[in-house]
């Protein structure tokens, strides 16, 4: 069959090959402008990856094929090519093994893009948590109140907050003046005339002014969201324009339906159904220098489902692994008082040592099939004494 043909093909291989070498090439320039995590979403883990072909002019882009696609074409040319081309036989195990390895490691890649997250547990000492955050992406979250330390948490994702967007809740609704990605937050005297003209009249933000900002690229940098927000009652007039933001800690209080709620602007959560308590953290550091030696965190898990209630040391290169997640030890602040984790979720993560421990003994099957050809040949060549 001609496409049975093609997807066989040594050609097709060399083709997806340059494509790759291309998208890698093209992605690694456009990283100066867009960062590493949108250059990983936009090209790496996507079907077709646009590529603006003039920066800074008009715009101009053009379709590529992106990780995805590349990486699925690649699995299929593979079982294609041994469909058609290899039998099973001893002497073609190691190449067997090694497209397997490979194969496995494609999809180990494909399947971490779908189903891999990546958050942040910044733990105080003495502080219990039962969330990470995802440091680059932002929520709206309204709050009641229910007493007894009960809280009814109604989170809107970045996503959905656009200018005029209006979200409803029972007796009020809450609306969307305007929305900045990323910003820079002043006092209202030290502001220019390119800061917006709409200003707070309650709540915190009281005095500032507002200014949009390109989103920040740097691996390192933060984008300040920020929106103005309006509390409107059913069939009444806005209750005022607040000023929301993740530059304020904490949240801001209005009274709406007869009682009285809380929102902000705050990094998402990811919600656990366990604890951490940070009991300690050590940053120990070599005699005599300011250069670190090791980070370490002595914490407590609190699993109420489970009952349990037991300590574990998290380190450099010794994670943590609990409940599908691994918590790995990131960083330090505020005067090694605070520990930062890095919890991961990965139902894959074994994929690339399996993959990479087959490419391993298939080479060496290989390379061991032609040691024993070799010397079995010299061995008959070999003159008789």
């Amino acid at each position: 069959m001609p496409i049975f043909k093609l997807l066989s093909s040594l050609r097709l291989t060399v083709t997806l090959l340059g494509f790759a070498m291309v998208l890698i090439f093209v992605a690694t320039i456009i990283q100066v402008e867009l960062g590493i995590h949108e250059v990983q979403e936009k090209f790496f883990r996507s079907w077709i990856a646009w590529w603006d072909v003039m920066p800074g002019q008009k715009k101009f882009s053009i379709p590529i094929p992106g990780g995805t696609l590349l990486g699925i074409l690649l699995i299929i040319n593979l079982l294609a090519a041994h469909g058609a081309r290899f039998k099973l036989s001893w002497n073609k195990a190691g190449m067997l093994v090694i497209h397997s390895g490979i194969m496995l490691m494609l999809l180990g890649e494909i399947f971490t893009g779908l189903l891999g997250r990546e958050a942040q547990m910044a733990v105080n000492e003495g502080e219990t948590l039962n969330y990470s955050t995802f440091p680059r992406e932002v929520e709206l979250v309204v709050i009641r109140p229910d007493g007894d330390g009960v809280e009814t948490v109604t989170a809107i994702p970045q996503g959905r907050l656009k200018d005029g967007a209006e979200f409803p809740f029972g007796g009020f609704s809450v609306k969307i003046h305007s929305h900045y990605p990323n910003s820079e937050l002043l006092p209202e005297s030290d502001a220019t005339d390119k800061f917006d003209k709409t200003r707070a009249t309650v709540g915190l933000g009281k005095g500032y002014a507002v200014r949009r900002k390109s989103i920040e690229t740097a691996a390192d940098r933060r984008d300040l969201t920020t929106a103005f927000v309006e509390v409107i009652p059913d069939g009444g007039k806005s209750q005022g324009r607040w000023l929301l933001s993740n530059a304020f800690k904490g949240e801001q209080s209005f009274e709406a339906a007869g009682r009285s709620w809380k929102m902000s602007i705050r990094p998402r959560r990811l919600y656990h159904p366990f604890s951490i308590k940070l009991l300690d953290f050590s940053h120990d550091r070599y005699l005599g220098t300011d250069v670190p030696k090791n980070f370490s965190s002595k914490i407590r898990i609190l699993n109420p489902d489970t009952g349990e209630n037991r300590e574990d040391l998290i380190y450099m290169n010794h994670p943590l692994r609990y409940g599908g997640l691994t918590f790995y030890q990131a960083g330090f602040e505020n005067n090694d008082t605070t520990s930062i984790f890095q919890v991961v979720r990965n139902p894959v993560w074994t994929l690339p040592y399996i993959s990479c421990a087959m490419v391993g003994l298939g080479l060496l099957w290989v390379f061991s099939q032609h040691l024993i050809k070799a010397v079995s040949r010299r061995n008959k060549t070999s003159p008789a004494p």
